[in-house]
């Protein structure tokens, strides 16, 4: 029975289609280990359910849909550890390939910090849809995730259309309550919730000490994030790292995505300045000098709390020999400073790492000599393991000389 069931959904797929589909689920599911029984598996759901294909022409979209919903079961079955530990391996597809669009899609919006807050969050919706009656809870299921035409669902459940409807309308509500209320602190977490001018905890660890979850200000509508370490940064009208209307993070919501691409925008744009002497002012466009100077060396508004309208730079009082990296514009009194760790972290190299390693610390800078010339070393290492990572960077420009570790 099994052989002649495997015989004819090969029949059913064109071998292009399967490789398609194989390609398909490795870069949904970030495994291409697994890609292989998982297009078997939705294989075997589209021959099981090739009654429900109404338009021959949307072929290809159909059967992709069928390989994510596969997917998206599998990565649930795999647990929030393995969420955290896979690594993504995007494949890019051939010219011809009926599945372009969605696996360019995938390829271009691909950021595994994103993809892991979706994961965590499906993981959320899941406990949210366990507390709900049994009834109401398949409903929504079968209509949202496995996305069954209410006609479909009704007669499954033996009922009518305008009954399931209703219950539909009641399960979105009793669901609604509870992200509302019971599950209220994680879905803050997630930035699901409105724009908060409260310091609320995220589910980011602080890169400083690796001990304690960071608090967090967020205004998705105006680009700003600010976030501080309830034990490395008690004061509450201070941040560690901040962000002041920053358009790369506009309508962004999520704490893990806005950092993401905080990072990444801080790694382009001082390397550039840093390289090219000049950049352009985020605020209004006049080029201006980079510097990397002494705090004290700095004037007055750029670490203070100028405008009365974010909290002050943590690290304005760095220490003796700390220095930062700093675009000031006198212009519009918009200013653009950092310090080594922090581009350090914004690397790569070293977002790669974090993404292995979330919980990590970050040890005393050291001086040394390298390549003939003063360095700096800049290390992290993992809470949880022996992984570690060095950055060596040269002490008067701040290039990167080399990098070390980033495996255990």
């Amino acid at each position: 029975m099994e052989k002649n069931i495997i015989e004819a959904s090969s029949q059913f797929i064109s071998p292009q289609e399967r490789t398609q589909l194989v390609r398909l689920c490795a870069a949904l599911s970030a495994d291409r280990e697994a890609a292989e029984d998982l297009a078997q598996e939705a294989l075997f759901e589209a021959w099981r359910s090739r009654n429900t294909l109404r338009d021959p022409a949307r072929r290809p979209q159909w059967l992709a849909g069928i390989a994510r919903n596969i997917c998206l079961r599998w990565q649930r079955q795999r647990g929030r550890d393995a969420a955290h530990h896979s690594k993504p391996h995007i494949i890019l597809p051939a010219q011809d390939d009926p599945f372009a669009d969605l696996e360019d899609t995938l390829a271009d919006d691909f950021d595994i910090e994103v993809e892991l807050e979706r994961k965590e969050l499906a993981q959320l919706l899941d406990r949210a849809l366990a507390l709900l009656p049994p009834e109401t809870r398949l409903v929504l299921v079968k209509r949202y995730i496995e996305e069954s035409p209410l006609s479909e669902v009704a007669e499954q459940l033996g009922t009518n259309a305008s009954a399931v409807a209703m219950r539909l309308q009641r399960g979105k509500l009793a669901l609604r309550r509870l992200l509302m209320s019971d599950l209220q602190h994680e879905l803050v977490s997630y930035g699901l919730s409105s724009s908060s001018n409260t310091w609320e905890t995220t589910p980011l660890w602080c890169t400083l000490c690796g001990q304690h979850r960071l608090l967090g200000i967020r205004d998705p509508l105006k680009g700003a994030l600010f976030l501080r370490c309830p034990a490395c940064i008690p004061e509450i009208d201070e941040a560690l790292s901040t962000s002041h209307c920053l358009s790369t993070i506009k309508d962004v919501k999520g704490y893990k995505p806005m950092l993401s691409r905080l990072r990444i925008w801080s790694h382009h744009y001082y390397r550039t300045g840093l390289r090219e002497g000049t950049i352009a002012c985020e605020e209004c466009g006049r080029m201006q000098d980079i510097s990397i100077s002494l705090p004290q060396d700095l004037p007055d508004w750029v670490l203070d709390d100028y405008d009365q309208s974010r909290p002050r730079w943590a690290w304005r009082n760095l220490g003796e020999g700390k220095r930062l990296v700093s675009i000031r514009c006198p212009s519009c009194r918009n200013s653009c400073t950092t310090t080594l760790d922090g581009m350090a972290l914004s690397l790569p190299e070293a977002r790669q790492f974090q993404n292995d390693h979330p919980r990590i610390r970050t040890l005393p800078m050291q001086e040394i000599e390298a390549e003939g010339r003063p360095a700096l070393v800049t290390r992290f290492e993992s809470v949880n393991d022996t992984a570690m990572l060095t950055v060596i960077s040269d002490y008067a420009t701040y290039q990167v000389l080399r990098i070390y570790g980033g495996e255990q």
